[in-house]
């Protein structure tokens, strides 16, 4: 497996962390009330690196921010009837999320929580604005314009997933959750066409 990289951090695959210093998926079991009951190396080592995920008082407890949602999340997957799975990412205003937590039934009563997360690379440091290719600006400057995606894929005479992939790529490329971020990035950015 590769490494994934935009312009901004690079993923790094499970096989691949071992020249990182992670050698491990980062995992922990939790309980309903979000106490750690287990955890492996690679989740020590990142709890450690990220202290704002841990409270102590006389047992360690996880959270992450909005703290209903992922009190939620938890209390889905720890549901002894049906069981949810969920992809969790938490909202931090002052930087773009680099985190996902998947929340996973594990036993009844008990999630485990598998980390990914993004390493800064060298690029972190660049400021200049993301290479975009010509049909990514077209699509950009349209959803600029107000177009929905139908009428941006009517417009640019492409499929419905064709603008969907595009779309994917900017947010991708400008650190965005959504559409509407990418283009607000964009804009601050002075990416779009006047």
């Amino acid at each position: 497996m590769t490494q994934q990289t935009n312009n901004e951090f690079s993923f790094l695959p499970t096989r691949e962390r071992a020249t990182t210093g992670v050698d491990e998926l980062a995992y922990f079991d939790l309980d309903r009330k979000g106490q750690i009951i287990s955890r492996n190396g690679a989740a020590t080592q990142f709890l450690n690196m990220n202290p704002q995920y841990v409270t102590s008082d006389s047992a360690e407890f996880f959270h992450a921010n909005p703290l209903h949602s992922f009190t939620g999340a938890l209390r889905a997957a720890c549901d002894s009837l049906a069981p949810v799975s969920t992809v969790f990412i938490p909202y931090d205003e002052a930087k773009p999320s680099v985190l996902q937590i998947n929340v996973l039934p594990f036993l009844p009563g008990l999630a485990r929580i598998v980390l990914f997360w993004m390493c800064a690379t060298v690029e972190t440091l660049d400021t200049s604005p993301p290479e975009l290719s010509v049909r990514e600006r077209a699509v950009l400057n349209l959803f600029a314009a107000g177009l929905r995606r139908d009428r941006i894929a009517h417009e640019l005479n492409i499929s419905l997933p064709t603008v969907d992939m595009h779309s994917r790529n900017l947010r991708r490329k400008l650190a965005a959750r959504t559409t509407p971020e990418a283009v607000a990035k964009a804009m601050n950015m002075q990416l779009l066409e006047a």
